[in-house]
Order: structure tokens, then sequence, then C-alpha cells
């Protein structure tokens, strides 16, 4: 109900005299409730007042405000079919270009977004910048480096080249270095790929149970030294294979953050699209 009254006296402001009466069914008053909403991101309650007012007549920025709605909403194939409304002769053409494209990155839909981004990148720069980083996403061959920065500015080089850095050289750790170091030294391999207290455990416990074992023998108590024995050689078996399965999971963890701050620096630049001033 507030925003309904504060619409309304916004639509008061907009005359030079104070009407008796408004009429919300007009199209001008409905493009400016849809407006309103739209900029305080009900765009659901947008999008329908929107659509009254193309009944009434044709608008590409309204079709286009249609489509961003549909997309904050994560309505992506809405969104996307929108877009397609957006004639080649708009203002919003090339808008729509970026918006499309985006869409389909964040759906991460390949051959979609292969199919529709080679028409596209050798027009604008602003179109390579995605296609490269989608290219970092999705184990693309991609380039040279100074020819792969070439595409963006001074500012963006700075983060975009960390993250080619990353992807050229991941901070991997070897399975193979990880089985080996603990066949050596129970945990070590543990201790490699950064799991310190597993490593330390798995140390103590193994040598726990290959002192007790060993002090049994030498007492001659042979049931409990082969009961340590097997629990010693239990412990460190699981230790090798712990430490590879540890190389791995470290690994993983490294193709997440890298994949997640990648696309949450994506986020903040908005995909390398200009913010668009309908609120302002």
């Amino acid at each position: 109900m507030m925003k309904i009254k504060i619409f309304v006296l916004s639509v008061l402001l907009t005359f030079p005299i104070v009407p008796q009466e408004i009429d919300f069914n007009l199209p001008h008053n409905i493009k400016l409730f849809a407006d309103f909403l739209f900029c305080e991101k009900d765009y659901l309650r947008a999008i329908v007042e929107y659509k009254k007012y193309l009944n009434t007549t044709e608008n590409d920025t309204v079709q286009f405000k249609i489509a961003l709605a549909y997309s904050k909403m994560n309505e992506f194939n809405l969104a996307f079919a929108n877009l397609e409304k957006i004639k080649r002769a708009s203002i919003f053409y090339q808008d729509g270009i970026s918006e499309k494209l985006k869409l389909l990155f964040i759906q991460n839909n390949d051959s979609a977004f292969y199919q529709f981004a080679k028409n596209v990148v050798s027009s604008d720069i602003k179109y390579q910048k995605l296609y490269l980083c989608y290219g970092l996403l999705n184990k693309i061959k991609y380039g040279d480096k100074n020819k792969f920065l070439a595409a963006f500015d001074n500012e963006e080089k700075i983060s975009v080249e960390k993250f080619y850095e990353q992807k050229l050289n991941p901070n991997y750790k070897s399975e193979v270095l990880a089985g080996i170091l603990s066949a050596i030294i129970p945990g070590s391999g543990k201790i490699y790929t950064e799991e310190y207290g597993d490593g330390i455990t798995s140390f103590l416990l193994t040598g726990l149970f290959s002192y007790l074992a060993y002090t049994n023998f030498d007492h001659k108590h042979y049931t409990r030294a082969w009961i340590f024995t097997a629990l010693g050689a239990g412990f460190y078996a699981g230790n090798v294979y712990g430490s590879v399965a540890s190389a791995q999971i470290f690994n993983a963890k490294v193709n997440f953050e890298f994949e997640n701050g990648l696309k949450l620096y994506l986020e903040e630049k908005n995909y390398f699209i200009p913010e668009y001033e309908f609120c302002k």
C-alpha cells in the first residue's frame, strides 16, 4: 500500500496542475507505474504492467526492461525470448546481444553459447571479454597470455591475469607424490596436502601400533602382537590411500575456488556490461 501511495504522489507531480481524478488505465500512467515497480525491484508486477502497456503501443525500452526483469528473477529462457523481440534497428539491439551472451554464460550451455558467440565475438570487444572468460571456465584453449589479455582494459587485466595464471598453473598436489610420501613416512602425504591435523594423527597412531606390536613380539605376547600388527598395517594402508584421496580433494577444492572466484568477479563486473540508468 505504501508503494502505491508513493507512486500516486509521483504521478501527481508529473502534472503542472493536480487533476481531480487520475485514470490509471491510461498508457502513460500504466508505464509510470510499471517503471516504479521495476525500480522497486518488484519485477513480476512490473512485467504485468509493462505487458499491459505494450498492448497499446510498441516500445523497445519497455521490451528490454521486461527481459531484464525476467533475468533478475532467474527466468533465463523467458528473458532470452524477450530479448529476441528487440529489433535490429533498436538502440537496445547491441545491449540485447550482450544480455543474451550473459544469459547463455550463466546457464553454462556450451553448445548454445559457442553457437551464438561465434557470430558476435568479432564484432565488438566487449563480447570477446566474456567469450575469453568462458574459455577459462570450460577448459578451452585460451592461447598466448598477451593476446588473451589484449581484450581487457588496464584495470581488468590485473584481475583477469591472476585467473589466467591460476588456470595455466593451478596449485595442484600430486596424488602419486602424496601416496609415496605417506608410504615412506606415515602422515606426511596428508601434511603435503595441507591436512596437518590428519597427518600428525596418522603418524602418531601408525607409530603407536607399530611400537606396541614390536614390544609385544619382543615379550612373546604373540596374540596381542598380531592384533597390533593388523591395526598398524590397517592404519598404514589407510593412511596411504587417504593421502591419495586427500590430494584429489585438494585439487577439486582448487578448481572450485578458481571457478567460484571467476564467476564472482564477473558478477561484480556485470559480465562487462555497463549498468543501465533506468532508475536514476
